[in-house]
Formats: structure tokens, C-alpha cells, sequence
């Protein structure tokens, strides 16, 4: 059975076994390691959505609201993008802490990006702005999300998949998406849907639409700036000592 944007054979371990040895594989053997993969994922998706977030809207909203910001984006240790998803899971984290909206859990956020296999959830982490100035704060930060990104099962393939069994099928997802597909229309199920692309050497240009009844936008779009410069400079100093 099929389901939109899901890649039902996706490389799965046997699959790509038996390929190697030129050996056929029967399609009922296939959907059943299809199933028992998919299931192993059901307790990691699960850890990732839970919490339930509180909705930052009390109903679907039919007006949206853009900007674009600009940020430094330079080539060190970590990928630009994990920086800027470092510096907006902090600053989302700050943001909700202001306006007492706030979870240690962390900020769960879903990824549309190039190389990713499908849309999926991540949970980023709950640093507050404030910490980002200690150097030892920041570069845990990025290491954390880093390796929070590389540990998605599959690519996150087979999250639709998961979403199917009980476990998953009732409980909230991400009120927030990130993509760097600027070309495609922002996303009409989120509350706020951020687009980021390269500007230039060293520089990214992030394109962020949101519900128009969402207040505090100008105080999120400030803090991620803040926690992004924060980033960048402890990013740069890093890269400077190995070089050294």
C-alpha cells in the first residue's frame, strides 16, 4: 500500500543484503521486514513527540504574515543549517519561556531538506539565549543537535509509515517547519514556516511566513538572530583553533 511522499521501498537492511548477492526477494518477505523495520522506529518517533507541545494558535489560520532575515553562515565543523537550527531551537525555547509558554523538553520542529528522504520531526534543544554566551554552552549546543540530526532512523523515510500505528496516529506534530526549498509555497498546517537558502558567500537568508494572529514574531526573529550570532562567533573561534 501506498502512501504521498513516502518511498515504500526504501533501502531497507535485507533488501540491500540480498541485492548485493543478485538474489530475489519475495514481495510478502519484503513487507514483512518493511513492517518490522518501521515498527523498531515506533518508540523513537514516539520519544520525539513527547512531550505534546502547546498550540501556539487556537485555530488553523487563514492569513500569514512574511519577512526574510539574514544571517552569517560560515564553513566550519558543522553545517550552516545545524547552526541555524541550533540558534532557533534556542530562540523559540527563550521566546516561549517569556511568555511562560516554555518546555525543557526542548522544540520540536519538522525538516523538509535537501538530502533528507521526507518530511520529519526533530526536537531540538531547550538552551536559552542567555547560556549561548558561554563558548562550552554553545559548541555542546551544536554538537547536540548535530548528532541529533545524524541519528534520524533511515532519513526519516518511514516516519508517515509510523504515524499509522497507534502509538503515533493520535499525537500533535510540529507547529513549526523548516525547508530550503524557497521556490515551494509556504506550508499552510504550520503556524510558521521558515525557508532558508544561500545568499552568498558565507551569508543565508532565512524567508519566514507566519498566522498574522501569532504576536511575538519581531521577539523570535530578534532572539534567533542573537543566538545565531552567538553561534556563529564560538563557530568561528572553533574553526580558527583547528586550524591552528
Amino acid at each position: 500500500m501506498g502512501f504521498p511522499g513516502v518511498t515504500v521501498f526504501a533501502p531497507l537492511r535485507l533488501a540491500r543484503q540480498r541485492l548485493t548477492c543478485e538474489e530475489t526477494i519475495s514481495p510478502a518477505q519484503l513487507g514483512r521486514t518493511l513492517c518490522t523495520e518501521v515498527a523498531e522506529q515506533v518508540p523513537y518517533w514516539v520519544a520525539v513527540l513527547t512531550p505534546a507541545e502547546r498550540p501556539l494558535l487556537a485555530e488553523r489560520p487563514t492569513t500569514f504574515e512574511q519577512t526574510s532575515v539574514t544571517f552569517a553562515s560560515p564553513n566550519g565543523v558543522h553545517q550552516p543549517r545545524v547552526l541555524l537550527l541550533a540558534a532557533l531551537g534556542s530562540a523559540v525555547c527563550t521566546w516561549q519561556r517569556n511568555n511562560c509558554r516554555g518546555s525543557s523538553a526542548g522544540v520540536l520542529v519538522d525538516l523538509d531538506l535537501e538530502g533528507a528522504a521526507a518530511v520529519h520531526p526533530v526536537r531540538l534543544p531547550a538552551v536559552h539565549a542567555d547560556a549561548l554566551t558561554a563558548a562550552d554552552h554553545g559548541q555542546h549546543l551544536l554538537a547536540d543537535v548535530s548528532s541529533r540530526l545524524a541519528s534520524v532512523p533511515n532519513g526519516g523515510r518511514d516516519y508517515a509509515l509510523t504515524r499509522n500505528y497507534p502509538a503515533l496516529a493520535s499525537r500533535a506534530g510540529a507547529q513549526i517547519i523548516v525547508r530550503d526549498d524557497v521556490l515551494a509555497q509556504p506550508s499552510r498546517d504550520h503556524a510558521i514556516d521558515i525557508a532558508i537558502t544561500t545568499a552568498g558567500p558565507g551569508t543565508a537568508q532565512a524567508h519566514v511566513t507566519w498566522a498574522a494572529d501569532l504576536r511575538g514574531m519581531d521577539e523570535l526573529i530578534r532572539l534567533w538572530s542573537v543566538a545565531a550570532h552567538h553561534l556563529t562567533t564560538i563557530a568561528s573561534v572553533a574553526t580558527g583553533s583547528s586550524a591552528a
